[in-house]
């Protein structure tokens, strides 16, 4: 924008969030025709929202039995899944297995030792294996008592 426009000229857009008004701002110079939202507000909702649309999207391709069984275990909200056995899980070893040096999400209960030999920093058995840290649920509901000496049970293991 010319220094000798007024404020009264400026550019105006409508935020696609709460259809108000916004005008063009300096910080916006270069961005301008990106601009779809007034504030940071308004940008957080709409990613919400477009979040929760591609969840929906994602439970209407998924069979009837696998949507039971999410509702019934709340404690499985927010699990990833293991890259070798796909079973959904709470706790994860994010680590290369592999020539391809792709970083791969290991579960700890059987896949893990089976990739790394029980060890961090491996073996000379698994030369291409590399640590790359732990990944936890942490939208997870609720654990009963079993289920927390199994987590520190893991994370002990791990430590090792």
């Amino acid at each position: 924008m010319p220094n000798g426009v007024k404020k009264e000229n400026l550019p105006q857009k409508i935020c696609v969030v709460c259809d108000r008004p916004f005008t063009w701002r300096k910080k916006w110079e270069r961005c301008w025709d990106e601009v779809t939202t007034c504030s940071k507000s308004c940008n957080a909702k709409r990613k919400k929202n477009n979040q929760r649309e591609r969840e929906k999207g994602e439970e209407g391709t998924r069979g009837s039995a696998e949507n039971e069984e999410e509702e019934n275990n709340n404690s499985s909200k927010g699990n990833k899944r293991c890259d070798k056995c796909g079973e959904s899980r709470s706790m994860l070893v994010r680590c290369q297995i592999d020539e391809t040096k792709a970083w791969k999400m290991i579960c700890v209960k059987g896949c893990w030792k089976s990739v790394s030999g029980g060890v961090t920093d491996g073996t000379p058995e698994f030369p291409h294996y590399k640590y790359g840290g732990v990944w936890k649920n942490r939208r997870k509901v609720s654990m009963d008592g079993e289920e927390k000496r199994m987590r520190k049970k893991e994370e002990t293991s791990l430590a090792v």
